[in-house]
């Protein structure tokens, strides 16, 4: 059985990890593995797993600290997690390094976009005059938001089709984006929903296809990403 990697974060000395990400690697037939950011003295010790699962995937979670973006934080930035932000560089790094699949959902998406040297908007009202959606929908993330626009030729058109509609829950968005990814996916503002890499198989998808799965279009971003593993 294959092995999925999935990130997770800590809050009151808890692990946190979103339970119907684990649900859809399971739906699947694969094994997570839930790799949560240990305890150490500096950003400069974190440890990280060694490669002993087949995929991984960046699951969603707090801002991301804008000193791995060199920029200073803006009053807009809210709660962030730099232990868990050097953890999960380091694993993108191994992962990457062994050629193994990426998926980034929400946060991951912008954590895989920094990892090779993108930059973000640390809040997309304050620094994008042109954000002109709600990006922080009212409802459930069971239900969709707004729509985005998906380049024809991506891997990703091929299984959500040009136009699919969308959940949206994030301040922070993608401003610069990093070597060897191509913007796949944007919202009617602007905003970059989808990155995909040009040289490998990594993804990232800002909104959650996994509280969608009763849309077949959006299960299938799981399966055909499933579907590169070796």
């Amino acid at each position: 059985m294959k092995t999925i990697g999935i990130t997770a974060g800590i809050k009151n000395n808890e692990v946190i990890v979103d339970r119907s990400v684990v649900d859809t690697v399971v739906k699947l037939g694969f094994l997570p593995l839930v790799f949560a950011p240990v305890s150490f003295v500096s950003l400069k010790t974190v440890p990280v797993p060694g490669v002993n699962f087949d995929a991984l995937i960046l699951s969603d979670g707090p801002d991301i600290t804008p000193i791995f973006y060199n920029e200073e934080p803006l009053p807009e930035l809210r709660e962030t997690d730099p232990h868990r932000d050097q953890f999960e560089l380091n694993l993108i790094k191994n992962t990457h390094d062994s050629n193994l699949p990426i998926l980034g959902i929400g946060r991951g998406m912008q954590m895989l976009n920094v990892a090779f040297n993108g930059t973000l908007f640390q809040d997309i009202y304050a620094q994008n005059s042109g954000a002109g959606v709600q990006h922080i929908q009212p409802n459930d993330l069971s239900l969709e938001s707004h729509h985005v626009n998906v380049t024809d030729e991506s891997e990703l058109a091929k299984a959500v089709g040009t136009h699919p509609y969308v959940n949206s829950h994030h301040h922070q968005a993608i401003k610069t984006i990093a070597n060897n990814f191509n913007i796949v996916a944007t919202a009617p503002d602007g905003i970059i929903e989808a990155i995909e890499s040009t040289d490998q198989t990594m993804l990232g998808i800002q909104w959650r296809p996994d509280k969608l799965l009763n849309d077949p279009k959006q299960e299938k971003i799981f399966t055909n990403f499933f579907e590169k593993l070796n």
